[in-house]
């Protein structure tokens, strides 16, 4: 369960995430700056060493979510979607990543959803896996969304979307203060379909937004969830020229 929103700027973008999941699950260890083969990378960490976001050095950003909408599940062991992220997190590229992400062992992995926004390219791509194939779905390099609900997908997809087509007919600059605005929304009202979400054994458990510019990528953490006024965690890394 989970909001991820994309906003393009003139030399960058924004992407924001609302992570969603049951008050059980383990709290995350917040962004650290990681050093890779080729790049420096941004992201946080669950327990086990996986992450949901990451971004680069190369004006590189992905975001996972979970697809409910699809039910199957693999067969055997099940290794967490999370592996993907942070295999890919290294990538500088749209063609590195095709290659990364086709070489995983994905029958391993419940079904997802993968977006990668490429700043040097100006490109974004989805790329689905639903135990039986993987898709990539290239998106226009304007202001998108996905969302992701084990509750009721589709009723979720309905709700934030038309929460999302209202904050953007809103006369005001799609900044940083507007994207934080629409992931703390309660509209219509607080509950298991409203951006932060909150319901009975879950809700949104951290909120993390990706600032790229032509210069550096910044990543901002906030543990708990995106309305509360807890302090954010901030990493920065210098772009590599």
């Amino acid at each position: 369960m989970c909001t991820v929103s994309f906003i393009p700027k003139q030399r960058g973008f924004y992407l924001a995430m609302n992570r969603d999941e049951k008050r059980s699950r383990a709290t995350a260890l917040p962004p650290a700056i990681v050093d890779l083969a080729e790049r420096r990378a941004i992201f946080p960490r669950e327990s086990n060493g996986g992450t949901w976001i990451a971004a680069n050095d190369a004006g590189v950003c992905l975001a996972l979510i979970n697809w409910h909408r699809i039910e199957r599940k693999p067969v055997g062991d099940i290794v967490s979607r999370g592996e993907v992220t942070k295999a890919l997190a290294g990538k500088s590229c749209s063609t590195d990543i095709a290659d990364a992400i086709g070489a995983l062992t994905l029958r391993k992995l419940r079904p997802f959803r993968l977006i990668a926004v490429v700043l040097s390219e100006q490109t974004v791509t989805e790329w689905r896996w639903n135990l039986e194939w993987l898709a990539a779905r290239t998106h226009p390099w304007k202001a998108q969304h996905w969302f992701s609900s084990g509750f009721d997908e589709r009723k979720a997809q309905r709700e934030r979307r038309r929460i999302c087509d209202a904050a953007h007919k809103q006369i005001t600059a799609r900044n940083l203060g507007w994207l934080r605005r629409l992931h703390r929304s309660h509209s219509p009202k607080s509950g298991p379909f409203s951006i932060c979400m909150h319901r009975s054994g879950a809700a949104t458990v951290s909120y993390t937004e990706v600032a790229v510019s032509d210069r550096r990528a910044t990543m901002r953490y906030k543990a708990g969830p995106s309305c509360s006024g807890a302090t954010m965690a901030v990493k920065t890394v210098p772009l590599a020229h």
